[in-house]
């Protein structure tokens, strides 16, 4: 009888070892995931000539013919900016004007927007060029009797760019308000502080982009608005990736900066630039048989900081989920957690690693991972396998040792 129970139980524990149940997920990802990389590994002929994942995410773009296309009326499209940076709230300006001693100064802009100036009040400045303010000046110096009109003379220039905060929204890792341009007194040299003029790239579009962590792979980088007071501009930003000349305007307090979604992933953004993340931190697990903590398969922080466009295979190699014993340890299952940012929805996927490893058309099903995945590694089956057999042991030894022993005592 005893004999009988540890067959049955090897039996059912042994066919344990062997099965690993497939997540589900709401949607089908073979249809729908938001890289076509994350669908289930097929058992196709693999390809050698292009990858069928690449063609299935470009047609899922819904893109609009710009030609074709119906103008909207309160957007600009902006194919070279020149308007003259505006001032903020904060910004430190200087004032000369020729014998105005009583009005030539340093001022910084107030938190409403407004300059005052001794003997002419308040005067609208955030919002503005540094001419606009010139021109305004000289007119109430000339209206107010202080001037005379052909002698009064009027320069105004920027000793420091102020922080400003600026909302990013759309297509970007993280959306809502983003200050640019942080700065303490130690940043910045007395001659610098004391030369008369200042510049900051700090403040620009592409530095409001790096902010909100960066855009998605599935942004339109063609179109991206920018709405200041009402008025909406288009920018082209893909520039950015490839080198050639972009439009990078400065920023002022309270802009705000909305990226369009083309709901596709496109492979030629997932990778660094100055406007797409440097890195990503990507959560990983692997607990082994032989390592029972992450701290024991050498899982630290640099193994999860990984560059942007890092693929899942050599996130695997950085988890130390790929190799090791090949009877015992090579077919390993990996499990990819990440999030669909346009639908919001989990997405969780299996890879049998090793399949992986050795199919030549790998490309089609290895996504490249975004910020906040996480990977889990599984042991083998014949680990799994082994480590029942120990346990099995550990619990059948007890069972024939109390018969051996009851028995010499019949």
């Amino acid at each position: 009888m005893h004999r009988a129970l540890i067959i049955c139980v090897a039996t059912m524990l042994s066919a344990c070892a062997t099965a690993f149940e497939p997540p589900r997920n709401l949607a089908d990802l073979s249809v729908s995931a938001y890289q076509a990389q994350r669908q289930s590994m097929s058992r196709r002929d693999e390809q050698g000539d292009a990858t069928r994942a690449a063609f299935q995410n470009a047609g899922r773009c819904e893109d609009i013919d710009p030609a074709i296309a119906p103008i909207d009326p309160s957007a600009l499209v902006v194919p070279s900016y020149e308007e003259t940076p505006a001032l903020s709230p904060g910004d430190l300006i200087r004032v000369d004007i020729v014998r105005g001693e009583g009005f030539s100064g340093d001022y910084v802009i107030s938190a409403d927007g407004y300059v005052r100036v001794p003997h002419l009040g308040d005067l609208p400045a955030a919002g503005f060029p540094v001419v606009a303010l010139e021109t305004t000046l000289s007119r109430l110096l000339v209206e107010r009797a202080f001037f005379r009109p052909n002698f009064v003379q009027v320069g105004v220039s920027v000793l420091q760019w102020a922080p400003v905060q600026v909302q990013v929204a759309g297509a970007v890792f993280s959306t809502g308000d983003i200050v640019l341009n942080e700065r303490k007194a130690a940043d910045d040299r007395d001659e610098r502080v004391q030369a008369a003029g200042d510049f900051t790239m700090n403040r620009s579009l592409s530095a409001a982009l790096r902010g909100a962590a960066g855009v998605r792979p599935d942004a339109d980088l063609r179109n991206i608005v920018l709405i200041r007071k009402g008025r909406r501009l288009i920018f082209d930003m893909s520039g950015a990736l490839d080198g050639s000349p972009i439009v990078d305007p400065l920023l002022v307090a309270g802009d705000r900066v909305h990226v369009p979604s083309r709901s596709c992933f496109q492979m030629e953004l997932a990778r660094p630039s100055r406007i797409t993340p440097p890195g990503i931190r990507v959560f990983m697990s692997n607990l082994t048989r032989p390592a029972a903590s992450n701290a024991n398969s050498a899982i630290g922080r640099d193994a999860t900081n990984l560059p942007y466009g890092t693929r899942l295979l050599q996130g695997l190699v950085s988890a130390n989920c790929v190799g090791g014993i090949q009877a015992t340890n090579a077919g390993r299952w990996a499990v990819l957690i990440s999030r669909n940012p346009i639908t919001g929805e989990s997405e969780v996927i299996t890879r049998s690693i090793e399949k992986m490893v050795r199919r030549a058309d790998r490309d089609d099903f290895d996504p490249v991972l975004l910020p906040g995945d996480s990977i889990a590694c599984y042991d083998s089956h014949m680990t799994n396998a082994r480590d029942i057999v120990a346990t099995l042991a550990e619990t059948v030894t007890p069972i024939i040792g109390a018969a051996v022993v009851g028995g010499v005592a019949r």
